[in-house]
């Protein structure tokens, strides 16, 4: 069973309270009612905190006041961050991606490489989608950088996924003998691997200003290439 961790949890929790009592109200910072899935895109990329009145069922994305952005973000690192792989190989992989480009380890030796886990239908997954479009958006002219996503659906139900909530990063299907190669447990997973062909950063599950977390560790890996 795919486990989703602390946040996942929170979120389905809430879901499936939708049915039983009157659906939460989800508005931006205009006050422009918008959906779950773009109102929790806004805090996993660390723009806007989400104020919930309990009253009202009401959410709202509102400015962060002074430092209370910085102490979410750590609390978000200590619940997602781990280290268990940090400084192993990564494995040697050659796969082809849903738009048949090729993908190997082996052509990117001495570049750094992003890796995302995620299927279709995980919440957590939706929520990074735009804050990992962005990331994409702003290093994928660095020629030091390749990024590779792994989705465990089926290229068919991916191709009409993406048709209308489009996820920038190339994406190949990730079949059981990747997910006991690559050890995948949980979803989303964000992974770095350095120039050396070994872990430097990896994530599970998603939450306030991971967006911002996934950008430093890049940073970091980058500025080791100098």
């Amino acid at each position: 069973m795919k486990k989703i961790l602390f946040f996942t949890y929170l979120i389905l929790i809430s879901t499936v309270g939708y049915s039983q009592k009157a659906k939460p109200t989800f508005l931006n910072f205009n006050k422009d009612t918008i959906g779950f899935e773009e109102f929790y895109s806004y805090t996993i990329n660390g723009e806007y905190r989400a104020k919930h009145n309990t009253k009202t069922r009401i959410r709202t994305l509102v400015p962060w006041q002074e430092g209370e952005l910085e102490l979410e973000v750590e609390e978000t690192r200590k619940r997602t961050v781990i280290t268990d792989k940090l400084g192993n190989d990564f494995p040697e992989i050659k796969v082809k991606d849903i738009n048949g480009n090729l993908f190997s380890t082996k052509l990117y030796n001495g570049k750094i490489i992003v890796v995302n886990f995620w299927f279709i239908g995980c919440l957590p997954c939706e929520f990074e989608r735009r804050t990992l479009n962005a990331i994409y958006n702003k290093y994928k002219d660095n020629p030091n950088i390749v990024f590779i996503s792994f989705a465990k659906s089926k290229k068919a139900q991916l191709q009409k996924y993406l048709e209308k909530r489009p996820f920038l990063y190339p994406i190949a299907e990730l079949n059981d003998q990747l997910i006991s190669l690559l050890d995948v447990h949980s979803y989303p997973q964000n992974q770095i691997i350095g120039k050396d062909g070994k872990y430097i950063f990896n994530s599970h599950s998603a939450g306030t200003g991971s967006g911002i977390i996934i950008k430093e560790a890049i940073d970091k890996a980058l500025n080791s290439l100098q």
